[in-house]
């Protein structure tokens, strides 16, 4: 989403120069209404860090090393900057698998700079990590920030996950009596995970201030928006499978988010 507003922005206004906040990804300066926007990656929202072996003997376990999390401190691309931003979006959620951290190097978590025992799972460390963060910005941030939680966008692979032969090579909207075979958990889809982080964040943020911008279920119908098999490079679906995750055009998440923002500005709250 945060290439897409900017990306957005940078259309329509041509002094547009880039600019990044320490800590930032990309960022841009729009001076025509003197509005800066900036991409701060933290994957996981929480600080984690690589932690090697001890000694190189392998382990019997196959482990090569672990991540640890530390659930109650920020990560240092956005510990930084909750006072200076006037609206903040945060988002996490597609890291949180076992696909990007699998049993060979696990995510271990730690609070208060100890071990959390008896060990958590992903998605149980994911429930604590968000509620401490949560907790967080709601004691950081200013209250009059406006403080968005993106939801999950969610991935359309059919037939398999990403790297077992996965697709989404379609040029349609689903259909609502699709949905429930990809998305809902009983299911089993290979597309299920953004409904259950979804339901982790919406018990997670129910005590703070933060708003929800629901953006997965509408995201849900649009398997045709992908950039898919219409890459730039030649081969370069062979080399890197199908993106069946990110989108090809801004479309109406962004007039949304700008609907979102205006409105609250408008009644004074900022």
């Amino acid at each position: 989403m945060a290439i897409a507003l900017l990306c957005t922005l940078w259309s329509g206004d041509a002094g547009v120069r880039q600019w990044k906040r320490r800590g930032a990804w990309q960022g841009g300066h729009f001076p025509r209404e003197d509005v800066v926007v900036g991409y701060h990656r933290a994957v996981l929202l929480a600080k984690y860090t690589w932690q090697p072996l001890e000694n190189s003997e392998p382990r019997k376990d196959g482990i090569k090393g672990t991540y640890r999390v530390d659930v109650d401190i920020p990560a240092d691309d956005w510990i930084n900057i909750t006072k200076f931003y006037d609206v903040l979006i945060f988002n996490t959620g597609h890291w949180w698998g076992s696909y990007k951290f699998p049993k060979e190097t696990p995510l271990v978590f730690y609070r208060g700079g100890k071990l959390i025992e008896p060990p958590l799972s992903i998605f149980d460390g994911l429930k604590v990590a968000l509620k401490s963060m949560g907790s967080y910005i709601k004691r950081e941030v200013p209250s009059k920030t406006l403080k968005l939680w993106r939801t999950q966008s969610p991935r359309h692979f059919d037939g398999g996950d990403w790297n077992h032969n996965g697709s989404c090579v379609s040029n349609r909207l689903l259909q609502q009596n699709e949905l429930d075979s990809w998305f809902v958990p009983r299911f089993g889809g290979v597309n299920k995970d953004a409904r259950l982080v979804n339901s982790l964040l919406q018990e997670a943020l129910v005590e703070t201030d933060i708003q929800l911008l629901n953006l997965t279920y509408m995201s849900e119908f649009r398997a045709d928006a992908h950039p898919a098999v219409w890459l730039e490079k030649k081969d370069e679906v062979v080399v890197w499978r199908q993106d069946c995750m990110h989108w090809c055009l801004p479309g109406v998440w962004v007039d949304i988010l700008a609907a979102r923002i205006l409105h609250y500005f408008k009644q004074g709250k900022g």
